[in-house]
């Protein structure tokens, strides 16, 4: 057994330096070091003033295949930040539609509401000229209940409408972040008819919808990620190849150069297989669910355009009905004026006009809806909500 000390010694190595990887997978460096003491700190031989070194590392399959994991990552964030961006404004899109229609459906409650208020105000009238006919004598007390019967089931009416109409308000008003009395002090409601009748058709197009609708970007944009994904996974099926070129500068010995060559061969390759298959298989069926959602984009278009045709038809219609209606509601009110007709008739003739008249309400919010449903299925942004609502 041998025993031997050896003397205390001092070291010292210092080095700094930075690294700056390129898009191609080249990366440049340069870096400063000095060495002091301990054999220079094993081999490591500087001047005192230290030295310079500049380094190019080439990637050879990397730089061929045009892929490499800096790339990759690089492509990878740029196609992350569009597909948020698309997901945003498909949201946007829904929440678009879903303001319009609420829209439109709390004016189709409140012209609602103002008809049967009117209803209920011409019951009134009449009420009072029975009353003091009946006072006179010139005709039975039992006109009198029937009409106040009337006012009764009308104000039901009026109650219930008016429930629909103030939920209809407050739905609509929660998109505005605005409270009810300050929306119905400032602002007036515009007629369901006169928007319809100065609405701008839109104009339905197979080919513009397939090219504006963010979700099928947001598909295609996830395409684009999983073949990114697969020229990468491509390029782990080659060795890993590296060339180094290296300069060093001392400042007080020469100057040198060194060049590098490193090679290693993936020995399994089971991984790279198993990649390769599940990329394909994820492409397969994004492609499924992109023609998928084509045909239900194609088969939707066709449905409205179909709905859009027959309401607009009926809307013909119903205006006629209207007038007609009108028309024979008056000649009933004249007929009992005279005593020809009785309080039933009237009544009759007054909720057949009034169902009338809101047929031709639903049939102008039903073209609204269908225009909006349009907007959606197009995949537009409905930037005109301003333009359709003021």
């Amino acid at each position: 057994m041998i025993k031997k000390d050896y003397p205390l010694s001092n070291s010292e190595f210092l080095k700094t330096g930075l690294e700056k990887p390129m898009e191609n997978g080249m990366q440049l460096s340069l870096n400063y070091r000095r060495a002091q003491g301990v054999q220079e700190y094993n081999n490591i031989k500087t001047s005192e003033q230290g030295e310079v070194l500049v380094g190019l590392k080439i990637p050879i399959f990397a730089l061929t295949q045009e892929m490499n994991g800096a790339k990759r990552n690089l492509y990878a964030a740029r196609l992350n930040t569009k597909k948020m961006d698309y997901i945003a404004q498909d949201k946007m899109r829904f929440l678009y539609f879903d303001v319009l229609t609420s829209y439109y459906k709390m004016l189709y409650f409140y012209e609602s509401e103002t008809l049967i208020l009117e209803l209920l105000n011409s019951s009134k009238k009449r009420v009072e000229i029975i009353k003091k006919r009946v006072e006179v004598g010139s005709i039975a007390r039992l006109s009198l209940l029937e009409a106040r019967q009337q006012i009764i089931n009308r104000e039901q009416r009026y109650t219930s409408i008016q429930n629909k109409s103030e939920n209809a308000l407050k739905i609509f008003l929660k998109y505005l972040n605005m409270q009810e009395p300050f929306f119905k002090e400032n602002f007036t409601l515009p007629l369901l008819s006169h928007i319809k009748d100065s609405y701008v058709k839109e104009t339905i197009s197979e080919e513009m919808a397939l090219a504006e609708r963010t979700d099928l970007k947001v598909l295609t944009n996830d395409l684009k990620q999983f073949d990114l994904e697969h020229k990468y996974n491509s390029v782990q099926k080659y060795p890993k190849l590296d060339i180094g070129l290296y300069g060093v500068h001392d400042f007080e010995y020469e100057n040198g150069f060194k060049v590098t060559l490193a090679m290693s061969f993936p020995i399994q390759r089971r991984s790279y297989i198993s990649r390769d298959l599940e990329i394909k298989k994820s492409i397969q069926n994004i492609n499924k669910m992109k023609e998928k959602k084509e045909i239900t984009i194609k088969t939707n278009l066709s449905i409205i355009q179909n709905s859009i045709r027959t309401v607009l038809k009926n809307l013909e219609n119903s205006k006629l009905e209207v007038a007609l209606v009108q028309e024979l509601e008056e000649a009933e009110n004249k007929k009992y004026n005279v005593g020809l007709s009785n309080l039933f008739m009237v009544n009759q003739r007054e909720i057949y006009t009034l169902q009338i008249k809101k047929k031709l309400l639903k049939y102008n919010l039903d073209y609204l809806l269908y225009q909006q449903e349009i907007h959606k299925i197009m995949g537009k942004s409905l930037d005109v909500f301003a333009a359709e609502t003021h």
